[in-house]
């Protein structure tokens, strides 16, 4: 039988982080992942689908309401 589930470790490298940083986004709860006691596991699955809904598209590299790159802003008071 396969294993449904993957480590802190594994996911890490599976998205190509650092364990550190697996460990924050599991505190802030910000990826989706399985609490097992002390165990944190992650369906392969629901990473694919995190990390969908992450990725930025065309019409994301540059949101209207922000400046352009050497532009100047108003701060607003």
């Amino acid at each position: 039988m396969q294993r449904r589930t993957i480590k802190v470790a594994e996911a890490a490298e599976y998205i190509g982080v650092s364990k550190d940083t697996i460990y924050e986004l599991v505190r802030k709860r910000e990826i989706p992942h399985i609490r097992l006691g002390k165990r944190i596991l992650f369906r392969v699955e629901s990473l694919e689908a995190w990390l969908q809904e992450r990725e930025a598209g065309p019409e994301d590299t540059q949101p209207e309401d922000k400046p352009e790159y050497g532009q100047l802003r108003m701060i607003k008071p």
